[in-house]
């Protein structure tokens, strides 16, 4: 007998619909379809608009002072430029463009190139000697890597490669100098310098007189003769007479003051200096019993001074026969980054003899900001020989700074010490104006500037010229400088920088968070 045995029951899910795995497919794959078509659209328009970009080598300035951009000012005095200008940088662009701290200065001479009545040539010196030898016997100039040479018909301008930024300091409350700002003042100069080649406007150097100084028509004929030569054109100033020193003076000299200058007369030259303005102060010796208190107010806020004495060579080897006071001094070559008499150690080698005449002495001040603020570059250019060392080491000099002048009968004569008869210095507190202290003023005048002993001394007054205005010009082409600036953020403690990290960093971590989770929950609903 057949057994009947009960059906297993069995348990099955209820079978889904072929229609909603279907619609649920087909909307991720549109997700995702549409997600890849955003991704390939960008990538299709970022990376040609980069390939054409890098190629073009096009530019986007987003800072604040249109820091990698000409200002309207120039473009427009370049649009309506009717003269050819050679334009001589001495690196190579492509060398220039790898320095991240000088883009403002690639992306400026880029665009000076580009302008048709711009003749824009960059070379490496050592690369091309002929060229930059060329350059410089024609201009006169003392040339190095990074500078330029703007031309144009038969003047020209030579602008030093550490004049395009400046840096601004101030002190703390400890007298410490904090760097504060930096600029990029490429442009104004640059455009400056075209400007005055291509217009042929003179560089005015000022003789300043009313204080029984030496005179252009009674002293210094042939000087300037050689000045209108170098397209420098020369006139005589009385201060008391101008309520401001005139806006062209490429420089100032007083030529043997016998006076001190007035108060209102210093804050005339104060203005002057804290604007970049550039003094030559040639103070021949004075046996009047005269005190220069003003003059040596501007002296030692460059951290200078000056000697009341008339130096004197012991040594009758090295001055000339019985004349104590025409000697035999060296030349002091430059290590504080400015370079004034390299042209001249060249005349040394070749077996020029340098002489000073009838000259006093100057010093630095110790411990003053001349010594401590960086603000303040100076250093000697002249110097008596040292022929002897003392006990430690030092070295000694056998000049001697006779008492001459002043109004200190307790002066007394200085004596062994290498005394200094020409000093430098430039302040960047100031606009980098900058001062040159000659001890004396007549080295240069029609008698001497002629004489094969003074060769050194001339040389070093035209060097000096050079390094106070073609490095230095400022033509008023109202372009302002402009500052490289950057984004501080400032925290003045610990609960305020933890509330920052929370806010920048924790925030923005836990949204990320809950996004992710978001979309893995979406994922697979």
């Amino acid at each position: 007998m057949a057994e009947n045995k009960k059906p297993e029951k069995t348990s099955a899910k209820k079978p889904v619909k072929a229609s909603a795995v279907n619609q649920k497919n087909k909307k991720t794959m549109r997700s995702t379809a549409f997600a890849a078509l955003l991704a390939a659209l960008v990538l299709a328009i970022a990376i040609p608009l980069n390939l054409l970009a890098s190629r073009l080598d096009v530019v986007w300035d987003m800072t604040p002072s249109k820091m990698y951009e000409l200002t309207d000012t120039t473009k427009n005095y370049l649009s309506k430029l009717d003269k050819q200008v050679d334009f001589y940088f001495l690196m190579d662009m492509d060398v220039l463009a790898t320095d991240t701290q000088s883009m403002a200065l690639y992306h400026s001479l880029q665009e000076y190139a580009s302008y048709d009545k711009i003749n824009f040539v960059d070379f490496e010196p050592d690369a091309d000697p002929e060229l930059t030898t060329k350059l410089q016997n024609e201009g006169g100039f003392r040339l190095s890597r990074g500078d330029m040479v703007i031309c144009c018909e038969d003047r020209s301008k030579h602008i030093l490669s550490n004049t395009m930024y400046k840096d601004n300091y101030t002190t703390d409350e400890n007298g410490n100098s904090v760097h504060d700002s930096a600029f990029f003042t490429g442009e104004n100069i640059i455009t400056g310098a075209i400007d005055a080649v291509a217009s042929g406007r003179d560089t005015m150097i000022y003789f300043v007189g009313g204080h029984g100084e030496k005179t252009i028509e009674g002293n210094y004929t042939k000087l300037c003769e050689n000045l209108t030569n170098r397209n420098y054109s020369t006139a005589s100033l009385d201060l008391s007479m101008s309520e401001t020193v005139p806006d062209n003076a490429a420089l100032l000299i007083f030529a043997a003051p016998q006076q001190d200058i007035t108060n209102d007369e210093l804050r005339k030259l104060n203005a002057y200096l804290d604007q970049g303005g550039n003094i030559c102060f040639w103070m021949s010796p004075n046996e009047e019993t005269v005190r220069y208190k003003n003059f040596e107010s501007i002296f030692e806020s460059f951290g200078l001074a000056m000697d009341y004495d008339i130096v004197a060579e012991t040594d009758n080897s090295l001055h000339i026969d019985g004349d104590p006071y025409t000697f035999r001094c060296n030349v002091v070559g430059n290590e504080e980054g400015i370079d004034l008499t390299s042209g001249l150690l060249d005349y040394v080698e070749a077996g020029v003899i340098p002489y000073m005449t009838r000259t006093r002495s100057f010093y630095q001040l110790l411990g003053s900001s001349g010594t401590t603020d960086n603000t303040v570059t100076s250093g000697s250019l002249l110097q008596t020989v040292a022929n002897s060392t003392d006990e430690l080491g030092n070295a000694m000099s056998s000049a001697v700074g006779e008492v001459c002048g002043g109004d200190s009968p307790s002066a007394q004569d200085i004596e062994g010490q290498v005394l200094d008869l020409a000093m430098f210095a430039e302040s960047t507190r100031r606009n980098n104006a900058r001062i040159m202290l000659m001890g004396n003023a007549e080295f240069i005048d029609d008698t001497n500037v002629k004489q094969d002993y003074m060769i050194i001394p001339v040389n070093l007054a035209l060097s000096v010229f050079s390094w106070m205005y073609d490095s230095e010009i400022d033509l008023d082409m109202g372009i302002e400088d402009k500052e490289r600036g950057y984004d501080t953020l400032r925290l003045n403690s610990e609960k305020e920088a933890n509330t920052t990290n929370i806010i920048f960093v924790v925030v923005p971590f836990c949204m990320a968070l809950v996004g992710a989770g978001v979309w893995l929950k979406r994922r697979y609903s």
